[in-house]
Parts: C-alpha cells; structure tokens; sequence
C-alpha cells in the first residue's frame, strides 16, 4: 500500500513539473513588451469588431484579470487604454470612463461618443460622462460624435452649466486633435457646441468627417487636408478646401443638365486622392479640376452617358491621366468600353481593382476588355504548359496586335468576377500569364522582348458562384487554372470563391 501511495506522488509530482514546464515556455514567459504588443492588437480587433462598436471595450478590462503578470502588464501599458468608447444608454460607464482615463496617463485619446436617439442626456451619470470626457480634451487626437442634431443641444447645454453659451467656445481646447468626425446630420441649432471646434482651438485638425457642407460649420477648412463627405451639392466646396489632399464623397445630386461641361471648373491642386461612392445625376465632375490626382475610387456608380462623359472630360481637364497610380471601381454599372476609355487614359497606372456589380450582373470582364489588358505577346504560351486552359484563338488577339499595350506598368489586380458558365476563363488566365512573374523573377512579357517596368506581383481573385452552384465545391477549372499559375509565378495570388454574400472558400 505504501509502495502505490509513494507511486502516486511521483506521478503527481511528475504531473506538476510537466504543467511548470509548459507553463514556462508559454505566452507568460514573454517579454512585458511582446505581451503588452499582444494585447493592443486583441484591443484593437475588439474595437473594430462591430460587436463592441460605439461601446467602452470590455477586452482590456478581461485581460488585465487573468493573473498578475498580465495586470501589471496592462496597467503599465498606458495605450491600451487610450481608446474609449462611450455608449451612453449603457450602465456603470462613469465608472469606466474614469477608469480609462486614469490608466491612459498622458496617451492621446480617441474617442467615439455614441447617444441613441430618445436618450436621457440629463442623466447624472451620463453628465458626468460627458464632463469628465470634456475635462480631458486636452489629450483628444480623434473624436467621433454619433448623436442626432438635439443630442447635440443638449450636449451643449450640459457643458454650458449656467446656459451661457455664447462663452463656451472659451472653455476648451483641443492642442492635439487630428481627426474630427461627426455621422449624423448637423443643424444650425447645433452651432454653439460646433463653435468649440473653431480654427484657433484645434490649430491640428487635419482630418474631418462630416455629413455636407454647410455655410455655418466653423471648423478651419482652409487648414483640412483630408475631407469626408456623405453628400454635396455645393460648389462652395473647392473655394473653401484648398489645402486637400483626400476628398471622399458619399453622394452627389443635382439636375442632369448640371453635367453639361462649363467653363467653370475649381481647381483644387493638391488632392492626390478621390473617392465618390453613389454618384448619380450630380454637378461634382463639372466643379473638379485636379492635376495632381493619383488615386481614382469609383463605388457603386451608374455611369449614365453624360456622366460618364462629364468623368472623362474632369480627367482630360485636370491632364492627370499620366500621374495617376491607382484606379478602383467598385460595383459599377459600366460598360466594358467605358473602363477601357479610362484606362488608356491612365499609362502608368500600377493598381487596378475592378468589382462587378450584383444587382444587374453586368459584364465588364468582357472578352474584349479581357484581350485588351492583355500584354501582347504571341509567344508566350511555349513558356508554360496551358493544356488544362483552352487558350484563346489568335483572332480574339488580332484586336490588340496593332495597338499599344495599356497600363504595362500594373504591379497590383484585384478582381471580383461573376463566374458563370459563359465566362471566358481561358482569356483570364491568357491576360494575367501574360503579366505575372516567372520563377527566375521576370516578366513573361520582358522574356519575349517586351520589356516592362511593371510586372503583376500581386494578384487577388475572387469568383462570385450562383446560389444553385453546390456551395461546399470549387469547379476543378478554377483550381487547375489557380494552381498553374502559381506554378508558374512567384507573384503573390490570392484567390476566393464565394456562393453570393454568404459562402466563402479560399482556393
């Protein structure tokens, strides 16, 4: 008996060294730096989670109870608690936003302040929220408002104590904002609590979000250099901006006979960057002149003839066609035709992402855009085994062997493509052999003699099935021709297959 007793605690004690063992080559025998860069990326996803969105992320709070190796950790780590979002229909969250605010020390803030629409801000506790927030306004680097026109009011009144608003500007200061973002429409009831965000205290914002423009908003838009817009009309717009170098447009609108070209066009001479999404009968194109233009990102237009005409002249206008590097379009309701006007317009351009749109599964990977973006190079297909592809027949190439080639500098595609029975899958896979790199890291085009600057080192590819497709295979001819052009490449190729919006599948 005393001989199983004595065996028994030998193995328990083994037992026990094996768990000291592996706990000690585990995550709690990392550094205090590696553990703290951890746990501000566990933060950060948690934020960007639309689970915690527009609430005070419990993430941090979980983490620094585990043990007291990690809440030492997270407590010396005064960035992980520099993010703070306030929902102020929540409970208990004076207590946290205090919290945050302690163990942030001097870390700059980003604050996302969310009021649903209905509540109380009169609250004791949501006031002391709201105080406490405005206390430290200091340290604000980016600050979201999601709260309706008389959220705001109220806002403002809590911060005025005695209602004398017309001082309140006077109070605050904000010597580190950046980034200032506003969601839901403004008012001119809300004019004293936007008045707080005057040019002279944010002599840093650079950044700002905001719904339209308005004549009333006070913020220092000749200082802005990135402007995001849910909708304009307003030809005010590029008078007042002249210092942008991002503009992101939500929604144009506007008479059709406003597309109508005019002598009148603004220039705004900095901006490298421009995003109009939901674009329809709107004047924006005839207000644009932008030679400094670099990034071009169209989502979910329809190009209707004159504004597809009013797009293409803004880009002959600006003569910003050689400069720019990047061209996405997304959703578009475009003609294959349409997108090769623009793209010769675009020689150097090095980035290129084309998005078919759901609703009206319009073609734009036709077979003519696909031979057109072909590099011509009649030999290439002795360079690798094509025998699972059925190569294009030479006169589907007869259109592209006279002409130059278009955008030969392309070193990023991305293409999100409706796979249906009539899609010509063999041009794809003829245009993009054509472009990648080869295993001794060339072009296939520079190794028939056509040398390039450019040659596709990234290549992203997403095949949209129909619901009827079984949605737990991938068709064998999208494998073949995946798996043999990683055979022949060393460019990175990515490649998704989804059922719709709901199945997903890498290949």
């Amino acid at each position: 008996m005393a001989n199983n007793i004595s065996t028994l605690d030998e193995i328990s004690q083994l037992q026990l060294d094996e768990r000291l063992k592996i706990r000690a080559c585990g995550i709690g025998n990392l550094p205090t730096e590696i553990l703290a860069l951890i746990f501000s990326m566990v933060h950060s996803q948690s934020l960007s989670s639309s689970t915690t969105k527009f609430t005070t992320s419990d993430a941090v709070l979980r983490l620094s109870h585990v043990n007291s190796i990690w809440r030492e950790t997270c407590i010396s780590f005064s960035r992980l608690w520099s993010h703070i979002h306030i929902i102020c229909a929540s409970r208990n969250e004076a207590e946290r936003i205090q919290l945050f605010l302690e163990r942030s020390g001097t870390s700059s803030l980003t604050i996302d302040f969310y009021a649903p629409e209905g509540v109380d801000l009169y609250h004791p506790e949501i006031i002391g929220v709201i105080q406490k927030l405005f206390d430290a306004c200091g340290r604000w680097k980016e600050a979201s408002f999601s709260a309706e026109a008389q959220s705001l009011e109220q806002v403002a009144m809590i911060l005025s104590g005695d209602n004398n608003l017309p001082q309140l500007a006077q109070r605050f200061n904000f010597p580190l904002l950046e980034k200032l973002a506003f969601i839901h429409p403004l008012g001119s009831q809300n004019r004293p609590f936007l008045d707080i965000f005057q040019q002279k205290s944010t002599p840093k914002l650079r950044t700002l979000v905001i719904p339209s423009y308005t004549t009333f908003l006070p913020f220092a838009f000749d200082q802005i250099t990135s402007l995001q817009l849910l909708k304009t009309n307003s030809v005010l717009l590029p008078r007042i901006c002249t210092q942008l170098v991002e503009l992101e447009i939500g929604q144009t609108f506007g008479e059709f006979s406003e597309l109508i070209p005019s002598a009148v066009a603004f220039e705004m001479p900095k901006v490298e960057t421009l995003t109009v999404t939901f674009s329809g009968s709107g004047r924006l194109w005839n207000m644009l002149t932008l030679p400094s233009l670099r990034n071009f990102i169209l989502e979910a237009i329809t190009f209707m003839p004159l504004e597809y005409i009013a797009v293409l002249n803004m880009l002959r206008r600006s003569g910003c066609g050689p400069s720019l590097r990047r061209l996405n379009l997304a959703g578009m309701d475009a003609q294959a035709v349409d997108v090769e006007s623009m793209l010769i317009l675009m020689p150097q351009l090095e980035e290129l992402v084309l998005k078919e749109t759901l609703m009206r599964q319009q073609r734009i990977l036709t077979p003519r855009l696909l031979t057109t973006l072909r590099l011509p190079n009649s030999q290439y297909l002795s360079v690798i085994d094509t025998s699972a592809i059925s190569p294009a027949t030479p006169s589907e190439y007869k259109s592209t062997s006279s002409r130059s080639r278009i955008i030969p500098d392309l070193v990023r595609i991305e293409l999100h493509i409706y796979y249906f029975p009539k899609f010509r899958l063999d041009l794809l896979f003829d245009m993009l052999l054509s472009r990648i790199v080869i295993s001794d890291g060339s072009s296939l085009s520079a190794v028939k003699g056509h040398s390039t600057s450019g040659a596709l080192k990234s290549v992203r590819l997403c095949f949209i099935m129909q619901k009827s497709d079984p949605p737990d295979q991938v068709p064998v001819e999208l494998e073949n021709m995946v798996n043999r052009l990683r055979l022949a490449s060393t460019s990175q190729i990515h490649s998704t297959v989804r059922c719709e919006q709901v199945w997903r599948k890498e290949i």
